[in-house]
């Protein structure tokens, strides 16, 4: 009888998860059972299902925790299954991550101007049915969430990864994942404040993620760049001026 690894390291993934972020500590608390060799490489991960029931999670915020491995090498997923990579697989984007933390607040918000439009496009053209639930479930989370400030922009983070997901772009993957963190500490938390301040924003901003998924829905890529451009506008104009 094999090994079951992951159910040996349940408790540690599902100990004070949150109800926020998941993903995010999900990744965190995966990578460190990989690095640690508790999840040892070639080891095959369980059936997506029979995961999210052991961790009691979504199978969205699940794939994104997935997706973030994947990115940065510590898994590797086929139709054969979810299988650990040998550490030295491992991608190694440190140095891209340290100069996003670096940068002031002024540079993340045009350098996701310039990135966000262009992966809205891509993942209008390569969206799958599973890309389109999946970024379904944030948009009605956000619109679930509307009275949550700080619920509501977990998901709007979930909804531009998932959008990321969906391009199937490996690079532009890992750069919005390094970027992420950084985005987390100077743009979301300006966010919550302005939004905070200003509650039509949210509406405005549920409608063009509204706009922005029906376009990635139905193939419209050149619909999608725009929309996502004016949703960076709209959120670059509520951080810098509430």
């Amino acid at each position: 009888m094999e090994r079951d690894y992951l159910a040996e390291n349940v408790v540690y993934l599902t100990k004070d998860l949150g109800k926020c972020n998941i993903s995010q500590n999900l990744f965190q608390r995966f990578k460190e059972l990989i690095m640690g060799g508790q999840l040892p490489a070639g080891y095959m991960l369980p059936n997506e299902n029979i995961v999210s029931d052991m961790l009691s999670v979504g199978r969205s915020t699940l794939r994104e925790a997935y997706t973030a491995l994947a990115v940065f090498g510590f898994i590797r997923r086929s139709k054969a299954g979810t299988f650990v990579n040998e550490i030295d697989n491992i991608v190694n984007i440190a140095p891209f991550c340290i100069t996003v933390e670096n940068s002031d607040l002024g540079d993340l918000l045009e350098f996701r101007y310039m990135l966000e439009a262009e992966t809205a496009s891509y993942a209008a053209k390569r969206a799958t049915p599973e890309d389109i639930a999946d970024l379904t479930f944030c948009y009605e989370k956000m619109i679930e969430s509307k009275n949550d400030v700080n619920l509501f922009v977990d998901y709007d983070s979930m909804f531009h990864m998932q959008v990321s997901a969906a391009t199937h772009n490996k690079l532009l993957m890992s750069t919005m994942i390094a970027a992420k963190e950084s985005f987390e500490k100077g743009i979301r938390l300006a966010l919550r404040e302005s939004l905070t301040q200003n509650p039509r924003a949210i509406d405005v901003t549920i409608d063009l993620h509204g706009k922005l998924l029906n376009a990635i829905r139905n193939g419209d890529y050149q619909t999608a760049y725009a929309i996502m451009r004016e949703h960076i506008s709209y959120v670059n104009l509520t951080v810098k001026y509430g």
